[in-house]
């Protein structure tokens, strides 16, 4: 009798210290007291790229004026309404940054935004528009980024793409807009892919497990990054032993269905 009970006591001190030396592997920022964060004290700008989409508006006394530089998208024209109203009720036009870093402005031409700030980009369209609006000195051009949004990948509650609404967003909300990670995600080595402004790509490799992450420069991400998370190996044992289990199950199936077969025939 007691010989069967010492085999599952065994396996249960196994699973026990198991566990213990796992949680180890999953607490965020485990040296926070011993990390200097005072270089984390920075603001961040987001800079905006080619391929970046952008609403450009202008407010002015002048609405008459403004509303030549605030274009809107064409919609489709309903039977009985006029062309104008069809076009007063589609959405502002956004304006592509092109490969070379220009948007097309109406009534000015080329504006190079890339590189730049929001806040940047506004003053370089303000400054284009200035001899239009010489009699209004307190005119204003306010630039929005349109296409800002995140993908996180991997072994998150729910993975997907998500909009960032304020131009800025660091990989814990990230994490946190995707349900954070579950259980078997791997803390230390997260991966964040890049496009850089000439097309290319670059990875990095994010330890969420060290606080020192919080003074680094890919803390915040940038538009259309992508976070992925990879399975521990708890995770992959867990998937192997699955799909042997299952070849185990069908391999067997398999004997079963053919000894069925073999005795009715022989019998």
């Amino acid at each position: 009798m007691k010989k069967r009970i010492k085999l599952p006591l065994l396996l249960l001190f196994q699973l026990f210290f198991c566990g213990c030396s796992s949680y180890k592997e999953i607490p965020y920022f485990q040296n926070a007291k011993e990390v200097d964060l005072s270089g984390s004290a920075y603001l961040y700008d987001m800079i905006i790229r080619p391929q970046d989409q952008l609403n450009i508006f202008v407010f002015s006394d002048n609405q008459e004026l403004a509303a030549v530089f605030n274009k809107r998208e064409r919609v489709g024209i309903q039977p009985g309404q006029k062309i104008g109203d069809a076009n007063n009720q589609g959405g502002f036009y956004r304006y592509l940054v092109s490969t070379e870093g220009n948007v097309v402005f109406p009534m000015v031409g080329e504006i190079h935004l890339a590189g730049m700030t929001i806040e940047q980009a506004a003053a370089a369209v303000k400054e284009k528009l200035q001899p239009f609006f010489k009699d209004d000195k307190t005119f204003i051009v306010n630039v929005v980024m349109c296409n800002y949004y995140v993908s996180v990948l991997g072994e998150v509650k729910k993975p997907g793409s998500f909009d960032v609404e304020r131009n800025k967003i660091t990989v814990l909300e990230a994490l946190a807009k995707a349900g954070d990670m579950t259980i078997y995600g791997k803390r230390d080595n997260v991966k964040l892919l890049r496009e850089l402004s000439n097309g290319e790509y670059e990875i990095h490799e994010l330890d969420l497990r060290d606080a020192n992450l919080l003074n680094s420069p890919y803390y915040y991400l940038q538009q259309r990054d992508i976070l992925y998370v990879e399975p521990n190996e708890v995770m992959i044992q867990n998937a192997e032993v699955g799909e042997t289990t299952r070849l185990w199950v069908r391999g067997a199936s398999i004997v079963i269905s053919l000894g069925s077969l073999l005795y009715r025939v022989l019998n």
